[in-house]
């Protein structure tokens, strides 16, 4: 069967349908993966509370998103489709609709600092309320104990801070809270492990999800983390997990917490 060629009209119309396919900016957002941050070293910041030296590495993770005021476009879409490194969304899908970039640069920086408070309350609280994680002490009757609790409830959220300039958001409150329970606490949870993860977390340690999961696991891999602790909403979207890295999913700091003291490396 023969087929006759289209008429010039329609073979002009799809060619500028395609170019413009191609030079159009699209309502799209990239996702990247980001950089590791060990938060033992210069990011946390305890004053007049007795607290004890890491023998491991906890890692805060970011992610790399195209800012709301950049334009994407047909080949740098296709090329991060087709990447195993990169993500693609709607643009509507991360940022509110008419956001800029400098409004998203002040809405993360506050996001931070509240899930640095948080994180603080939420390891204050949880040490609190598990005095006996406070040293490792084999009989709970003991004069250790009274001891222990006495600790606990001398810790004062006023007297510890943290500083973190690289990054922004409020996923990083889970690392920071099972960052502050190693140090404040007699127990070595590390043991000389490299642990990353990621998630919002409440005052009470509740855990919530977070965006750019599997690229925060993807980048704990290459930094060289072994085990990542991951929010419990996020468990459907994990997918690909890389070799040599373990992935935990919590819904609160007591579970991440339970995780550490149960294994060991």
């Amino acid at each position: 069967m023969r087929f006759s060629p289209l008429p010039k009209v329609v073979t002009a119309t799809i060619g500028i349908f395609f170019l413009l396919a191609t030079v159009a900016p699209l309502p799209f957002a990239i996702v990247l993966p980001g950089q590791a941050q060990d938060i033992f070293k210069g990011v946390i910041t305890i004053k007049d509370l007795d607290s004890y030296p890491a023998t491991g590495r906890i890692d805060l993770m970011s992610i790399r998103v195209t800012n709301p005021d950049a334009w994407i476009f047909g080949p740098e879409l296709i090329y991060s489709w087709i990447s195993s490194e990169r993500a693609v969304y709607p643009k509507s899908a991360i940022y509110p609709p008419g956001t800029s970039a400098e409004e998203e640069s002040k809405q993360a920086k506050a996001d931070m600092v509240g899930s640095q408070d948080n994180a603080i309350n939420a390891a204050v609280n949880y040490l609190q309320s598990h005095p006996e994680v406070m040293a490792p002490i084999d009989d709970s009757t003991s004069k250790d104990s009274m001891i222990s609790k006495a600790r606990a409830d001398a810790l004062d959220p006023k007297k510890i801070t943290f500083k973190v300039s690289k990054t922004g958001g409020p996923s990083g409150g889970l690392v920071f809270s099972i960052g502050l329970v190693e140090l404040l606490t007699e127990i070595d949870l590390m043991q000389g492990r490299h642990v990353a993860g990621t998630g919002t977390i409440d005052i009470r340690g509740i855990v919530g999800p977070i965006g750019g999961i599997n690229e925060k696991i993807l980048s704990a891999k290459k930094a060289g983390a072994t085990i990542f602790f991951a929010p419990l909403g996020n468990a459907e979207e994990i997918a690909n997990v890389p070799e040599g890295i373990k992935v935990i999913t919590v819904a609160t700091l007591a579970q991440a917490v339970s995780y550490l003291e149960r294994t060991r490396a």
